[in-house]
């Protein structure tokens, strides 16, 4: 190796223990911390159930019709005589907006917050392990299968946590079709309720998942305590003099 390259060995080498430190401390305070925080959280009224009367209150309180000077004649939406007399009047509110769900939008406010977060650390708990797999050779390679396996395993919970944030988007954009189409359709009961219903779910796959994450915390901090002296030594010493 070259004396020109030592500087840089230096400045990587360097950059290379305050990153260990910095995840080591993540394992060792961050982790158990953030599963005391999730579990108040969960069990916190927030995440109540009980919020089930106030979120479907809350879905038929966002939309907003017009005045009702402003109402529209349902023959104008295309709607035949017959149904003009079921409804016994000759026209119908106009809905001129649709809001959010301020109560969904609460709780979600929570809980992308920390999914986020999670994901920042597994992702530096996985190049953490990476950096600690030694070169290829033949034989005492059973601490570095134990390596690949707990990079796979903090791998699969860091796609999960992925496709949860990824979840949390698709809300919307699920919600604004259906939206779209009480604003459309405002005479049809079915829409209003799959408006409410979607909100529901929402709310529901939040709570959920806050619980999924103090447990996702849990397990990875039990499978890196575990198996803590593969991961940082997985050839040891005395079996290295060997060959």
């Amino acid at each position: 190796m070259a004396s020109s390259d030592q500087p840089n060995n230096n400045i990587v080498s360097s950059l290379n223990k305050a990153f260990y430190s910095e995840v080591e401390d993540i394992i060792t305070n961050v982790f158990p911390r953030k599963m005391s925080e999730l579990d108040k959280l969960s069990k916190s009224e927030k995440f109540s159930l009980s919020r089930e009367v106030e979120i479907k209150k809350a879905s038929r309180d966002s939309i907003v019709y017009a005045s009702k000077g402003d109402s529209q004649p349902i023959a104008k939406r295309k709607r035949n005589s017959d149904s003009v007399s079921e409804n016994g009047n000759d026209g119908i509110r106009t809905i001129i907006r649709v809001n959010q769900n301020p109560v969904v939008n609460e709780v979600t406010a929570l809980i992308q917050p920390e999914i986020r977060e999670a994901s920042e650390y597994f992702g530096k708990i996985k190049m953490w392990i990476q950096l600690q797999v030694p070169k290829i050779e033949d034989g005492n390679n059973f601490g570095v299968s134990i390596q690949e396996d707990t990079i796979s395993e903090v791998g699969s919970y860091f796609e999960y946590l992925r496709g949860a944030y990824d979840e949390c988007a698709r809300y919307h954009g699920t919600r604004g079709k259906v939206a779209s189409k009480v604003a459309k359709y405002p005479e049809l009961d079915d829409y209003t309720q799959y408006l409410s219903e979607i909100d529901c779910k929402q709310f529901t796959l939040n709570r959920i998942l806050t619980n999924e994450l103090k447990m996702i915390y849990s397990c990875v901090f039990d499978i890196l305590n575990k198996n803590s002296e593969k991961i940082k030594q997985p050839r040891s010493q005395s079996n290295i003099n060997l060959y």
